[in-house]
């Protein structure tokens, strides 16, 4: 990839510290996406959050003043036609221009141009998905009208803010987690499955929830101390995101925000190893073998096998079967 000029890197940069400031509850928020505006021009900026399997938004936004009521037609309905929608559900998720797959005048042929991209004058589109599990989708949509159209630039400089946009996501996602586990705080039980450490300088502990403390006492053997355990510590002062530890089929993982740690026990019900899930959730979206080990770069044989070994650890004989044991682990 060719660097990005001195000015178009400062002007990163820039957009990474302000947006930090700009996210709230949601890290993507009408103001962020004025800004990341500027660093990518287009009539149109948005994002969406979806998920695949069952065909749902979730959390979406749109650039102040580019709000539009959304076409009759489904989108559900088209997204197998959309050329980067297609490729970024294969895992693929780099900038992607509509014009890496067809040229203009075949999209103007197309059924979804006449359905979808027609009625609003869209004729080019620069889209970055954010890497998420295969079920759910975090999109940044660039769109402009006749004119021209996206250039390398513009892939570079969405490309290099990925990672970034990504860690975004994340720490709004811990400060919501966060301000629920505090609302909770008086009302909480150790028994629950999210706790809240405040740390104070020297690897102290400040205030700790009542499940904060059983879980420390479940996976360290400490409890009622004042200092935090070490490996907690050690982690705490490296600056990484998240710390995870195992006990059992249990799961621990503490996210930060500042000084404030959320912890958060959840268990593996199904008994799925990671790959399994992967071959799974491909499967709920109605992928076949030979789609799925294109996907995931294997060979049909080892898809089969792993769907032989997905059905009997969840007891089930069908793929319907287990996509819907899988789904019903999701949750809603």
């Amino acid at each position: 990839m060719a660097a990005l000029s001195s000015r178009d890197a400062e002007h990163v940069l820039r957009f990474v510290a302000d947006a930090e400031e700009l996210g709230g509850d949601h890290a993507f928020t009408p103001e962020v996406l004025a800004e990341l505006g500027k660093l990518v021009e287009a009539d149109w900026v948005a994002y969406d959050e979806a998920d695949r399997v069952r065909r749902r938004f979730g959390y979406g936004a749109d650039r102040p003043g580019d709000e539009y009521d959304r076409p009759e037609v489904s989108y559900w309905e088209i997204a197998g036609e959309h050329p980067v929608c297609s490729r970024h559900n294969t895992g693929d998720s780099r900038a992607l221009k509509l014009s890496d797959f067809m040229t203009l005048r075949e999209l103007r042929q197309s059924r979804i141009y006449s359905i979808w991209f027609g009625p609003f004058g869209v004729e080019r589109q620069l889209n970055l998905a954010i890497p998420s599990p295969p079920w759910h989708a975090k999109t940044f949509l660039f769109s402009r009208g006749p004119g021209p159209d996206f250039t390398e630039r513009d892939r570079r400089v969405l490309d290099l803010l990925q990672p970034h946009l990504g860690h975004l996501w994340r720490a709004a996602r811990v400060r919501r987690q966060l301000r629920a586990a505090l609302e909770s705080l008086e009302s909480g039980s150790e028994h629950d499955a999210r706790g809240v450490i405040l740390m104070a300088p020297g690897g102290l502990i400040e205030l700790a929830s009542p499940s904060a403390c059983r879980l420390l006492r479940d996976y360290f053997d400490e409890a009622g101390r004042l200092d935090a355990p070490a490996a907690l510590v050690n982690w705490f002062e490296s600056g990484s995101p998240t710390f995870v530890c195992r006990r059992g089929e249990h799961r621990l993982s503490i996210s930060r925000s500042g000084s404030m740690l959320l912890l958060e026990e959840t268990r593996d019900e199904l008994g799925l190893t990671s790959r399994e899930r992967d071959v799974l959730a491909w499967v709920a979206r109605g992928k076949t073998n030979s789609e799925v080990a294109e996907i995931l770069w294997v060979t049909p044989s080892t898809v089969r096998k792993h769907l032989e070994n997905i059905y009997a650890k969840l007891g089930v004989h069908t793929r319907t079967a287990a996509v819907t044991r899988f789904l019903g682990a999701l949750g809603d």
